[in-house]
């Protein structure tokens, strides 16, 4: 970490182009700092979880310029390192295993590990809605075991009309637009001489959910026919486009 938080903290007070073109070679230390984290994650969420171990490094980090479609900030460069564990890689759709390192004050939401499923589409999201109307009390065991809380950042005002007179008691985790659940830390944690195992552990305790997660996103995918290109379905070639 003495690399990269330097690094995040200078990048936060000096979000302009002629700031990183004067530093990019420290950016290039604290990015392939953060890639060396990212191939040891790998490799231990890999253990419990097979669908993340044939991940390489590009299936699972982020640039450094901001992407404003995601409008996590209006920032040009972000303020923040992270990585994501996908099954199919970080834009297939399923569940994530995700943690971010960004040290105060951040424009993105600070340090913090995460699991679940961000950004779906409205028909998923209504999927996913579905099950808490017949496997509610579950899915809340799913929750409580992980021993993450609800990030709660992103909520409808009101239900859709088809879930209204559904259980009361469910209704906070079906306003979501994600189905995302966070542990929140300060960058303490990542100065642990052991803070990739813990980390993978922390993951581990939530590998129910997020196959719990994957295991609808599959179920849409075979019932709901999608445009060819959609982010849920692999991109199939034409005959024409092989040759």
């Amino acid at each position: 970490m003495d690399v990269i938080l330097p690094f995040l903290r200078d990048i936060h007070l000096n979000d302009t182009l002629e700031w990183y073109l004067a530093h990019t070679e420290e950016y290039s230390k604290a990015f392939n700092r953060n890639a060396k984290y990212i191939e040891l994650l790998i490799e231990q969420i890999g253990k419990f979880d097979p669908s993340i171990k044939e991940l390489q490094i590009d299936d699972c980090s982020f640039s450094l310029i901001n992407d404003r479609k995601l409008k996590i900030s209006e920032r040009r460069y972000n303020d923040f390192f992270s990585g994501s564990f996908t099954r199919e890689g970080k834009y297939s759709g399923y569940a994530s295993y995700y943690y971010q390192i960004s040290p105060e004050p951040s424009s993105s939401g600070g340090s913090f590990l995460a699991v679940g499923i961000y950004n779906p589409n409205k028909e998923l999201m209504d999927y996913l809605r579905r099950e808490f109307t017949t496997r509610g009390e579950h899915i809340v065991s799913l929750i409580r075991k992980s021993k993450f809380e609800l990030y709660t950042r992103n909520v409808m005002k009101r239900l859709p009309s088809e879930f209204v007179d559904s259980d009361y008691r469910f209704h906070t985790y079906m306003r979501q637009r994600d189905l995302i659940l966070i542990k929140r830390l300060d960058t303490s944690w990542f100065r642990q001489d052991n803070w990739i195992a813990a980390t993978a552990a922390e993951f581990q305790r939530c590998m129910p959910f997020v196959e719990f997660i994957n295991s609808i996103v599959d179920r849409y995918r075979n019932e709901v026919p999608l445009p060819v290109g959609h982010a849920l379905r692999p991109i199939k070639r034409s005959t024409r486009d092989e040759r």
